[in-house]
């Protein structure tokens, strides 16, 4: 017998009584998902050690809710191998609250869907148990080769690993790299539908798990994703371990030159979109460190090689003076905020500048927190066209007074091309807030841990004042880079475990840790002066600061 500490009581159990039983036990109404011990994450199938105190976690948790995605994404890929046995199945990317799979070589209709719907309820309703099975490398890369998981055979080829950790529900096997839910039958909420070639699993965004809303699909954003997926398909290099073979084979340097080649059409393109619209206004949006910045300025030369003058305004400089800047819910400062612009005097501005007049540019001063006036004039010439960017830049709310079919309107993203394996996608946010993590580091010395503070208002922002508007782009423009993560893991992780004990942000720093050493490093040499990774690296030729 052991003594355990739960919702401070101490009691006493089995010392093989799992942290499932445990939780039926305490809590008859509802189970919990995972378990909490001092910093450690576990699963309910695990049994407790005397002593801990013991913290359950539910769905109003996010580990909780990852738990749970990872469990439906593992249920369904199983659905669809019992449905189609010869199935190439992969998850390509998350969209909204839904989860995107396709099957290589098939179209799924709605027929599809139902019978892979129907088996799905039947694995929920057999409420089998999710097992965890530990290999050697030699076992687990046989038990991989034989049910025809290259992909993940791959990706452990080149991480050094003794042994290696696979999920069974009954006799379906995968790799998932996370905690999962102790058994099917508690993923009781979710949503199955055809989509384009392929499937939607929806599940819920909310804190109790028992709504599933199909939020909106943004066929903007949907195409954006399965176009830059599916370009990383056709070279062959949609998962991490084919990456890693072109950094252990030297073909990392052709890759580099390849895929900015790619981006760079892609902007020439834009421009010349952009020229026929006959339009004065480019305005572009996008959440934290998709590089809009580089993507504005790289912008701004293939609109001068096609004879079209560009001017580059950033929103920062509209911001309102400190004093009179909203604050939030805590009393800090709301720098996310519209209400946080000076909407005024950038629309008579902009206005002015349309008018042929000329404009005195202010630059906001963040230290003092004001707008200074230093002599930065203005006007709008006959092949003169303005480029604003900032945050804001799809809400109408920010240029009300100007005709919004006058502006031509493009959103960037940092959109992950390169998915751990077909079963474990990388969630764009996490791209985003390495990029940022290492940015602050070398550009403006703040520190990893108070990056990652930031992180969860400036996600709440993003949800308030950015995605509700990104279907209003002309434009979706893809920033990742599929070989970017190889070459900022070197730049980001010993300063993640610097902070991976922290109290506060040592989870997310191990989390991501985890995932950086999915990747094999390389060397930022080969990363052209222009390329939009170079916002993040340092030692741009563009001006991004």
């Amino acid at each position: 017998m052991i003594k355990v500490k739960v919702n401070e009581k101490e009691i006493e159990i089995n010392d093989k009584t799992t942290y499932y039983e445990l939780a039926k036990s305490v809590n008859t109404d509802k189970v919990p998902y995972l378990v909490k011990i001092n910093r450690d994450v576990k699963e309910l199938r695990r049994t407790p050690k005397n002593g801990e105190d013991i913290q359950f976690l539910y769905y109003k948790d996010q580990m909780a809710k990852d738990a749970y995605a990872r469990t439906a994404i593992l249920i369904m890929l199983k659905a669809i191998h019992d449905v189609y046995s010869d199935a190439d199945a992969a998850l390509k990317f998350k969209v909204q609250n839904a989860y995107y799979f396709e099957i290589k070589g098939r179209t799924l209709d709605a027929e599809g869907a139902k019978l892979i719907m129907e088996q799905y309820d039947k694995i929920v309703k057999s409420e089998s148990l999710i097992k965890k099975i530990e290999y050697s490398k030699t076992e687990a890369s046989k038990i991989l080769a034989e049910n025809q998981m290259d992909d993940v055979k791959l990706l452990f080829d080149f991480i050094y690993k003794p042994t290696i950790k696979l999920r069974y529900i009954d006799d379906y096997v995968r790799y998932i790299n996370g905690e999962l839910l102790y058994h099917t039958g508690m993923v009781k909420y979710y949503k199955i539908k055809s989509h384009k070639k392929g499937l939607l699993l929806f599940i819920s965004t909310t804190d109790d798990e028992s709504e599933v809303v199909e939020r909106a699909i943004g066929e903007k954003q949907f195409d954006t994703l399965n176009a830059s997926t599916n370009w990383a398909r056709k070279l062959g290099i949609n998962t991490v371990g084919v990456l890693n073979s072109h950094i252990a084979t030297d073909t990392f340097d052709d890759l580099v030159i390849m895929t900015e080649s790619y981006q760079d059409k892609q902007i020439g393109d834009i421009a010349e979109l952009f020229k026929q619209t006959k339009k004065k206004l480019i305005f572009i949006a996008g959440p934290s460190s998709s590089g809009k910045t580089s993507f504005a300025n790289r912008l701004a030369y293939h609109l001068k090689a096609i004879d079209l003058k560009p001017h580059l305004i950033a929103c920062d400089n509209f911001f309102k003076e400190r004093e009179d800047t909203p604050k939030d819910e805590n009393g800090e400062y709301d720098f996310e905020s519209i209400l946080a612009m000076d909407t005024e005097l950038l629309n008579s501005s902009i206005q002015k500048l349309l008018n042929g007049e000329k404009v005195e540019m202010p630059r906001f001063n963040f230290a003092r927190g004001v707008k200074e006036y230093n002599g930065n004039f203005l006007q709008l010439n006959e092949n003169d066209v303005l480029i604003l960017e900032g945050i804001h830049c799809l809400n109408p709310a920010l240029v009300p007074h100007i005709d919004q079919n006058d502006i031509f309107k493009v959103y960037v993203s940092a959109l992950t091309e390169v998915s751990i394996d077909n079963a474990n996608r990388i969630a764009t946010s996490d791209l985003r807030l390495i990029r940022r993590l290492i940015r602050d580091i070398h550009l403006r010395r703040i520190s990893p841990k108070d990056t990652i503070l930031r992180w969860k208002s400036v996600r709440n922002g993003e949800e308030k004042s950015i995605f509700p508007y990104q279907e209003r782009a002309d434009i979706f423009f893809n920033s990742a880079l599929i070989y970017e993560f190889s070459v900022i893991k070197d730049k980001a992780i010993a300063k993640l475990f610097i902070i991976a004990d922290d109290p506060e942000v040592g989870m997310t720093a191990r989390r991501l840790i985890k995932i950086l050493n999915f990747f094999l490093g390389v060397d930022s040499i080969a990363i052209p002066a222009h390329s939009i990774l170079r916002e993040f690296l340092g030692n741009s030729i563009l001006e991004v600061v």
